[in-house]
């Protein structure tokens, strides 16, 4: 039996987009994570100082999850998506839910994009139109809604779209962006992801991490992966164990 990612049932009314994300987020860890883990960072422009990963760190599973698996995953939920964003469209849904189902289908379709990249490739092509229409969309409508308490889910996804397809700039502005609003909330899980999406996408894979100026934007990628442990232990974010534990692999 091949693997699916859990997902609300199909019945007559859509579900609720952010009870279905959340769900998505719950169910899609090993996703998630499994994207990550096959994610290669461009090299790192000459006159850059920071040194980002050039190749997929291994992943630390001793049977990870098969790769049709992951893809059938990442179907289902573009599937499902899809229609919930059609329907909230004829309804005249909120900015909020649309922005949502938006969200989910540019998450679905970059987490595909990472696992099955073009024959002979490294990582996706680039650009990706839909992804990023949709991702874009996302942020925008996220934006528009005045749901602070949402963006930084959205704005999480477009640092690491950023940050693979080159855009490092981008990439960076998103996390600081994400990491003003949750620190202000205060929203300590989204500030776990954000600590560990900057030390994954900017941490540097061999030697010291953090240790000269420069070399990482926001001081140590150590320090950063500290305060994410002990945020995910104090609150019992343990779904996001697996990828404090591979962020740590790449400081070793």
């Amino acid at each position: 039996m091949r693997h699916r990612a859990p997902i609300p049932p199909r019945d007559a009314s859509p579900p609720d987009p952010s009870a279905f994300l959340a769900a998505c987020d719950a169910s899609g860890a090993p996703l998630s994570r499994a994207a990550f883990q096959t994610s290669p960072l461009p090299p790192a422009p000459a006159s850059s100082s920071v040194e980002v990963t050039s190749r997929p760190y291994p992943p630390l599973d001793a049977s990870p999850l098969d790769p049709s698996a992951l893809l059938a995953a990442c179907d289902d939920v573009t599937a499902r998506a899809t229609e919930t964003l059609e329907w909230a469209k004829q309804n005249k849904a909120s900015l909020l839910d649309i922005a949502l189902n938006r969200l989910t289908l540019a998450r679905a379709g970059w987490y595909r994009a990472l696992l099955a990249p073009p024959a002979g490739a490294q990582r996706p092509a680039s650009p990706l139109p839909e992804i990023e229409a949709h991702l874009t969309a996302a942020v925008d409508g996220l934006r528009k809604a005045g749901t602070m308490h949402e963006l930084p889910r959205g704005l999480l996804t477009q640092a690491w779209y950023l940050a693979v397809t080159g855009e490092r700039a981008g990439a960076r502005a998103a996390l600081e962006e994400a990491w003003g609003i949750a620190e202000a909330g205060p929203m300590p899980l989204f500030q776990a992801d954000i600590l560990l999406g900057r030390a994954r996408l900017f941490g540097r894979k061999n030697g010291e991490l953090g240790m000269k100026n420069g070399t990482y934007p926001w001081g140590s990628a150590r320090a950063d992966l500290e305060r994410a442990r002990a945020l995910i232990e104090r609150h019992g974010y343990h779904r996001r164990d697996g990828e404090l534990e591979d962020a740590q692999a790449m400081t070793r």
